[in-house]
């Protein structure tokens, strides 16, 4: 039988365990909205897929049709700015955490639930929210198909010499471009012995000493996988310390080491941050790519899927190992930002949001990869069809989501009792 509280506390022990203080941190946030509780929940999701809670994901999960490389933790927060090695400003898919393998329709009915989620939280009307969920489905629906006739292009990207005509989106990428790295780096540091130093805050903590002590071998792990630096001391430290950012990855061990860049004096530094990388929850609910060797290599893998994803991806994407660990790196840059949805004027913005069509070329790119230049989605033979089934998934499972997510907030002071919780089974 179906235990929401005890599937969560399952899932979450281990960083439970780790440290207490930051789960009461995960639980706070998601108990703000059924969608934060969304974005906490993907192992949740990934359950209730392969139990074939909703009468559609079989549709998406059974039959014919090649298994492609998955974002896995898709939602419509997981998608933002920055800089890349081209040196524009792309908006796309930034997060791959939960990179997996399946059917193409998990990601698409994960992406329209958080978009349908996400539009009832901003307090659109249910006819509006419903739109907005549509219109992702059938962008994607209709970009897919698309790329592979001829002439399709899979090498599209949202950036500021290819704008959309998303104004949202436009907007953010031109906000993005105009963003200095001293006035970031000013904001978040303080000077200190002639050296810069992160501000202590909720997001950035001091780490206990053998965290900290990782940290630093990560570092040397990163540097040897990556290019020479423009400048001798470009990797030399300045700070390190863990942060706390997100919602459904909250939990993992997260550093971030501060280096001197291309200058302290004139706040040009660069900010890294290491996330411990762990098995996709779909994978570990099918039983696969849990052993050692899979563990070890994880972070490789999904800064793998980011770099076959992206039309250009970040200079400083990249992973480390540790034993056993390993970890994805990526920049903290002044270029990252991501659309604000509450601060949108009318539901008609949503509708306009790229998203359902970066996702297509996602999954085109990752068909390419799977089978060559071929559509094998039979599913979309009928466009229309399709995005009825993935419309109908959306409500259903935001319903159950609801459902959820009021019996968690009732379950709240349980849940942040956390060294309290009972063994698992």
């Amino acid at each position: 039988m179906r235990d929401l509280i005890a599937e969560f506390m399952n899932f979450n022990r281990p960083f439970a365990q780790r440290n207490p203080d930051l789960l009461r941190v995960k639980v706070a946030r998601m108990a703000e909205s059924p969608f934060a509780f969304f974005r906490g929940t993907f192992h949740v999701f990934a359950r209730d897929v392969l139990d074939n809670l909703s009468e559609a994901a079989p549709l998406f999960l059974t039959g014919g049709g090649a298994e492609i490389d998955l974002v896995g933790d898709i939602h419509s927060e997981n998608y933002g700015t920055y800089k890349a090695t081209d040196d524009a400003i792309h908006y796309y898919i930034n997060d791959f955490d939960e990179t997996t393998r399946g059917r193409a329709g998990f990601d698409v009915c994960r992406l329209t639930t958080s978009l349908l989620l996400a539009a009832r939280e901003r307090g659109d009307p249910l006819e509006k929210a419903v739109v907005v969920a549509l219109a992702a489905a059938t962008a994607y629906a209709e970009t897919l198909p698309r790329i592979f006739k001829k002439g399709g292009d899979v090498e599209y990207s949202s950036n500021a010499s290819s704008p959309d005509d998303c104004r949202a989106v436009s907007d953010l990428i031109r906000t993005a471009a105009a963003a200095k790295r001293s006035d970031f780096i000013g904001r978040l540091t303080e000077k200190d012995n002639g050296q810069r130093r992160l501000k202590r805050s909720p997001h950035y903590f001091n780490l206990p000493e053998g965290e900290r002590a990782q940290a630093l071998r990560l570092l040397e792990d990163y540097c040897r996988r990556m290019p020479a630096p423009s400048t001798p001391d470009f990797y030399e430290i300045h700070d390190v310390c863990g942060r706390v950012a997100g919602i459904g990855s909250m939990g993992r061990l997260r550093y971030a080491v501060l280096l001197a860049g291309k200058g302290t004096k004139d706040a040009r530094n660069v900010l890294i941050e290491f996330k411990e990388a762990l098995p996709s929850a779909y994978d570990v609910y099918r039983q696969r790519d849990t052993e050692l060797a899979a563990l070890v290599g994880r972070a490789e893998r999904v800064i793998t899927m980011q770099r076959c994803s992206q039309v250009a991806s970040s200079p400083y994407l990249g992973f480390a190992v540790d034993g056993a660990q390993s970890f994805q790196a990526r920049e903290i840059g002044p270029q990252d930002s991501r659309v604000d949805f509450k601060t949108l004027n009318n539901s008609a913005e949503l509708e306009k949001l790229v998203q359902g069509s970066i996702l297509a070329r996602t999954h085109a790119r990752a068909i390419t990869r799977a089978v060559g230049l071929t559509n094998p989605l039979a599913d979309l033979e009928n466009r229309e069809a399709f995005c009825q089934r993935v419309l109908a998934f959306a409500l259903a499972y935001a319903d159950l989501v609801q459902r959820d997510w009021s019996r968690f907030v009732g379950a709240r002071a349980e849940l942040e009792k956390c060294e309290q919780w009972p063994t698992g089974s």
